[in-house]
């Protein structure tokens, strides 16, 4: 090969070999920048792995959680299941939301004012139900504690609608008038008064009764006769002549012991009802019938009436006398009872009697019925005894009557009678100045009540009526206290209850109580210790909190079972816990293997380059040392020829 050309050869060799040397370090460049990045992918796969959250733990009724970022909205929202956490600073202010500051400056210190700020509601449905129990002019009666007759309970008007009720309850506070009235000076002076006078009362009454027990041994009499005596001729009696003279000398005691009773209706009907027993029992009981059995008559012993007739109507009375009995008949002209005559019948038992009237003009006198009675003519009754005397029977009448009357004179004797009281005894004493007291407290002043209207103090209905207007205003929280007290006795006590009103389910209402009490516990907070107002945008912060907490910038605070806030550790709540987000790390590994498996392809396609450009660099190099020992052979014989 000629010197030139292959001197051309060389140059073309070199300038191919420092291609190749210039190839290799781009890729070799290259393969760095990749190994660069794959670090890079590593890293952000391991920040994945690594990226934990603070969590917050929620609960529902049925106690099942759920979860979601700790912020400060997160971890001091309301919910009834929660356990309730606040942040304090390091001055000791708790942390609240601009709403909630809001909210406690517009409440300037009332409670109840910063819970209606949430919806909150202090009511109760009971004077609404009071309404199914209302009379026709819509007030609401009251048991007075007692029974009639019959054994039902007897009612008494309070005057009060349930309306009137509500608003002398709540008062003008809205819910606590009534306690403020048993908490103050006037309700405490009427109350002790009228304790007082009432055990006074009671121990008076006592001594009157005593007084009663004497004056019925002792005092009354009937035909010389005391009660102690009438007692002895009961159980001495051996006859029924004997026992009937006993009847007569208890039913003349009976008339002088009603002399003393308080003279009203039931008072009447009770000694007629003694007298009424001692008379039956002294005379027996007379029975009529017809032969045939088709009239009948029954007795009535209270007015002495016995009655004749058929089915239809009664034709005839026989009206029982002293000296036997007088006969009346019905006139069918004027609907009237008339004498039949004027005579009077002795009827002994077995014996008959004929009845005798007058013609229709008067003047002819006829024996036996009218036949326009019965369509027949009926002149023979029959006298028979139903119920004869018997001693036993009327020895037990007798005690009874004796034992009634010893045991009711308190109830149907006048306890006011002067027969009764002594005015020297020290309980008379006691009554009257806590009479007097009691008078000054519900009249201002004494000289309103007599001596005998005392024991109508107790009365409040008599208490009003006595009262001029003045009066009345100031008794009337007393009054209110005194009806509200016989509502709740009848229909139990009033029951309030926190209301949600901003929740329009029954579920949350069912938890008004709940959220009242948190927001209780919250307000009680910002007053003792006073509060920091957190922006909205840090408060809504998962990074700010994680970052005070970890910081040591802020406390943890939390309310106990008695409502008391402590510090506790967030480390160590429950309710915070830290969570990796597995969609995050699902998301960053499939970048991570994708990432790699590039890397990896690039760097074994630049690994084949390499090998590829060596290959070719170590033939060039082959080639090229050949060339130029070609060439300094050549030079080293032209230079020996030429030498």
């Amino acid at each position: 090969m000629g010197m030139a050309a292959g001197q051309a050869r060389l140059l073309s060799i070199t300038s191919r070999m420092s291609d190749n040397e210039l190839r290799a370090q781009i890729i070799n460049n290259e393969k760095m920048r990749l190994a660069t990045k794959s670090s890079q992918v590593s890293e952000a796969y391991t920040a994945a792995l690594n990226d934990a959250q603070m969590m917050f733990t929620n609960y529902d009724a049925d106690n099942n959680a759920t979860y979601q970022q700790l912020t400060f909205n997160a971890l001091t929202a309301y919910n009834p299941y929660n356990n309730q956490y606040a942040i304090s600073n390091a001055s000791g202010q708790v942390l609240v939301s601009e709403n909630d500051a809001v909210n406690f400056k517009a409440a300037n210190g009332d409670l109840n004012k910063f819970l209606g700020y949430y919806g909150l509601e202090y009511s109760t449905t009971y004077f609404d139900n009071l309404n199914e129990y209302a009379n026709a002019d819509g007030t609401i009666p009251y048991s007075t504690g007692t029974k009639d007759n019959n054994g039902n309970i007897i009612l008494a008007n309070s005057g009060y609608t349930a309306e009137m009720l509500k608003a002398a309850y709540e008062g003008t506070d809205g819910y606590d008038g009534y306690n403020v009235t048993l908490a103050s000076e006037q309700y405490y002076n009427y109350s002790s008064a009228i304790s007082n006078f009432d055990e006074a009362y009671t121990n008076f009454t006592a001594t009157i009764c005593e007084n009663m027990q004497n004056v019925l041994k002792n005092t009354v009499q009937g035909n010389g006769r005391t009660l102690s005596d009438l007692e002895s001729d009961i159980n001495n009696a051996g006859n029924i002549s004997a026992m009937q003279n006993v009847l007569r000398n208890i039913s003349a005691f009976v008339t002088e012991a009603e002399k003393l009773s308080l003279h009203d209706d039931s008072t009447t009907a009770y000694f007629n009802n003694l007298q009424n027993k001692i008379e039956l029992e002294s005379t027996g009981e007379t029975t009529f019938t017809k032969e045939d059995g088709y009239i009948s008559y029954t007795e009535d012993s209270e007015n002495k009436i016995i009655t004749l007739g058929d089915s239809e109507k009664s034709d005839f009375q026989i009206i029982k006398t002293s000296s036997g009995y007088t006969v009346k008949y019905l006139n069918p002209d004027n609907d009237t009872m008339e004498t039949l005559d004027s005579e009077s019948y002795e009827l002994n038992v077995g014996s008959t009697i004929s009845f005798k009237y007058k013609s229709e003009d008067g003047d002819t006198l006829f024996t036996g019925i009218p036949n326009y009675f019965n369509n027949s003519s009926i002149t023979d009754y029959t006298v028979t005894e139903t119920n004869p005397l018997d001693l036993d029977s009327m020895k037990n009448t007798a005690k009874s009557v004796l034992t009634s009357l010893s045991s009711s004179i308190y109830n149907v004797w006048n306890p006011s009678h002067s027969i009764f009281k002594d005015t020297t005894s020290p309980e008379y004493q006691a009554y009257e100045e806590t009479a007097k007291k009691l008078e000054q407290v519900l009249f201002g002043s004494n000289g309103y009540v007599s001596s005998e209207e005392y024991p109508n103090m107790l009365d409040v209905s008599w208490i009003l009526s006595h009262m001029n207007g003045a009066q009345l205003d100031n008794f009337q929280p007393i009054l209110d206290v005194i009806m509200l007290d016989n509502i709740m006795n009848t229909y139990g006590e009033i029951k309030y209850a926190w209301i949600d009103k901003s929740e329009v389910t029954d579920s949350y209402n069912e938890n008004g109580d709940a959220k009242a009490q948190w927001y209780t516990n919250l307000f009680n907070r910002m007053q003792s210790g006073g509060y920091q107002v957190l922006q909205d945008g840090l408060a809504s912060s998962t990074e700010w909190i994680e970052f005070a907490f970890e910081s040591g910038l802020v406390t943890l605070e939390q309310v106990d079972s008695k409502f008391n806030w402590n510090t506790v550790m967030y480390s160590s709540c429950s309710d915070i816990t830290e969570q990796t987000n597995n969609v995050d790390i699902t998301i960053a590994e499939a970048e991570y293997n994708a990432a790699m498996n590039k890397i990896e392809n690039k760097d074994k396609m630049y690994d084949l380059e390499l090998k590829n450009i060596d290959t070719e660099h170590n033939s060039l190099q082959t080639e090229y040392d050949s060339i130029k020992s070609a060439i300094d052979k050549n030079i080293e014989r032209t230079f020996k020829i030429y030498s």
